[in-house]
């Protein structure tokens, strides 16, 4: 909604976050591909082939935004681009697809009747979160035909110097490849405070306003005023107008750094509560790239490094000594700080053409994780002396994904034991007693704790995998969202019958999954003894900060 005086133009909208901010308005611009050939197709037997060659493509580009939107801004709103990747191999979606080419439609025409179909149906759904995905349908739809026309990425603008960025509406692929540094604000013509790159843009720290209706371009350039809190754009604003701004600005700007101040001041301190309770702040890893920012933002250790991603970057199977060195590297950075190297957890979600894996009807209850590794022991025992070797190195402990019996975790132990004879013959230096943990991840290893807690020296509750299946829901099931995040009661039950049984026996529990960066819940994990927190780089400092805080 508008009001606009003779002296003054504000905008109304809805914020998004609570800063404030000024600079020039710019346009964003989209690199349209052409649709000359749109109409023409080839046959259906090209015209599909086409269409999957598009999809492929799409899908290691989700896998690279992932990964982006995971070093930026965290592994829970990254989870968006796995949701997208989720859409592309949808049978409804496909479906609809197969039916426009075998009425002879070109790929291109097919992919943008069956996507306008598909987002006409959500958005006439009473759900309002539901009605939103139809811009996630649009989003896919825009790489596809990228991809089959051959166009170049979006393009956004030349501006050298930070500004606020003006658009209709902004993908989550287009947020996330912004140049964070180049934006002061966004301004959408259209969303809401629940879509993704609201979302994006919340987790990103950059102050939004949504739902603000439709800018005239030749605003472009023109100085503006966001004030995220109050909702409102002011255009062109009068002296008095900007001198009141910019005090507010001010005010915010202390509060803001006086909070960063405080909170690296904690850096290096152990987190503590005012009962006394240390919880390590740990963070979760994707890659030996992310160390860096890790050890900057103060981590205590790595409580979860992903070791999928030197297998997802390859073509074949990886051998020893490429994870060796990569190992290797993450050991020598920490100096001396714990590394949690969880062992290959492939399948479910996760799917790489070499490995050869029949497809599952069900796969997040299928061959996956350790039930895949000791199946195949010859690529299980390449990773593990490859850990073993790094151990020398540096302090690494072994954690084991998805055990559900007593029996995984002896199995395991017993090639851990094979590949240390071997090493030990081959002269080659390891650490004769690395940690060896478990993820906690399903309700049977809840169940077996008080045995499996005399096998391992600590746990790491996977709080994603535990909550769908403890509530038997799919957590990347868009519709069932609100499901998972309104029981978390059954979860924070589990983890306290897990963390009374490990610390009976000595041994001590952390989280790595998306409930150990939700700070609504880190006094419940304080008053559960929860020894350790990890979570991705972007959060660190404020946990540090938030564990002080608790009783």
């Amino acid at each position: 909604m508008k009001h606009e005086t003779k002296n003054d133009r504000v905008l109304q909208g809805v914020g998004v976050g609570n800063r404030r901010v000024s600079g020039t308005l710019r346009f964003f611009h989209r690199n349209e591909p052409s649709h000359k050939r749109s109409s023409v197709s080839l046959g259906k037997t090209d015209e599909w082939a086409r269409l999957q060659d598009a999809l492929n493509q799409v899908k290691h580009r989700l896998a690279a935004l992932y990964e982006r939107a995971r070093r930026q801004v965290g592994e829970d709103e990254a989870q968006i681009f796995e949701i997208h990747g989720m859409l592309l191999e949808d049978e409804d979606f496909l479906e609809a697809l197969r039916e426009e080419i075998d009425a002879g439609a070109s790929a291109e025409d097919a992919l943008r009747r069956a996507t306008q179909r598909i987002s006409a149906m959500l958005e006439g759904l009473d759900n309002e979160y539901l009605s939103g995905r139809a811009s996630d349908i649009r989003d896919l739809e825009r790489q596809l035909q990228q991809v089959l026309f051959g166009a170049s990425e979006t393009d956004t603008t030349q501006e050298k110097s930070p500004f606020i960025l003006v658009a209709d509406d902004l993908s989550p692929s287009e947020t996330v490849m912004l140049e964070k540094s180049q934006i002061l604000g966004f301004v959408i013509f259209r969303g809401s405070s629940n879509s993704h790159t609201a979302i994006l843009a919340r987790a990103m720290g950059i102050p939004a306003l949504v739902s603000v209706g439709v800018i005239e371009e030749r605003f472009d350039g023109t100085f503006a005023l966001l004030d995220a809190e109050e909702g409102t754009l002011t255009l062109s604003p009068t002296e008095e107008q900007t001198s009141l701004f910019s005090e507010k600005q001010k005010k915010d700007d202390r509060i803001a750094e006086e909070h960063d101040r405080y909170l690296r001041s904690l850096m290096n301190k152990p987190a503590v509560t005012k009962s006394g309770h240390r919880m390590l702040i740990y963070a979760n890893v994707g890659s030996g790239e992310e160390v860096e920012a890790v050890l900057e933002a103060g981590a205590d250790g790595i409580g979860l490094l992903r070791s999928e991603f030197l297998y997802l970057s390859a073509d074949d199977y990886p051998g020893e000594e490429l994870l060796f060195r990569a190992y290797s590297d993450v050991a020598v950075q920490m100096q001396g700080k714990r590394t949690v190297i969880r062992t290959l957890d492939i399948g479910a979600d996760k799917k790489i053409s070499y490995f050869g894996l029949p497809e599952e009807e069900n796969p997040a209850l299928g061959f996956r994780a350790i039930r895949l590794c000791l199946a195949r022991r010859d690529l299980f025992k390449t990773q593990l002396r490859a850990i073993l070797r790094a151990s020398a190195l540096g302090r690494l402990a072994i954690m084991l994904p998805m055990i559900v019996s007593v029996d995984e975790v002896k199995q395991s132990k017993r090639l851990i034991e094979e590949c240390m004879e071997e090493l030990k013959r081959e002269n080659k230096r390891f650490d004769p007693k690395p940690e060896l943990g478990i993820m906690i991840e399903t309700p049977a290893a809840v169940m077996m704790c008080e045995e499996l807690a005399c096998e391992v020296d600590f746990f790491s509750v996977g709080t994603n995998d535990l909550t769908q299946y403890t509530l038997a829901a799919d957590r990347q099931n868009p519709a069932l969202t609100t499901l998972c995040e309104e029981n978390t009661e059954p979860i924070l039950r589990m983890i306290e019958m897990a963390s009374t049984a490990i610390h009976r026996h000595g041994g001590w529990i952390g989280i790595c999954g998306e409930m150990a960066a939700d700070l609504h819940l880190t006094q419940r994990f304080a008053d559960l003894r929860i020894d350790e927190l990890s979570v991705s780089a972007p959060y660190l400092l404020g946990l540090r900060g938030r564990v002080t805080e608790c009783r």
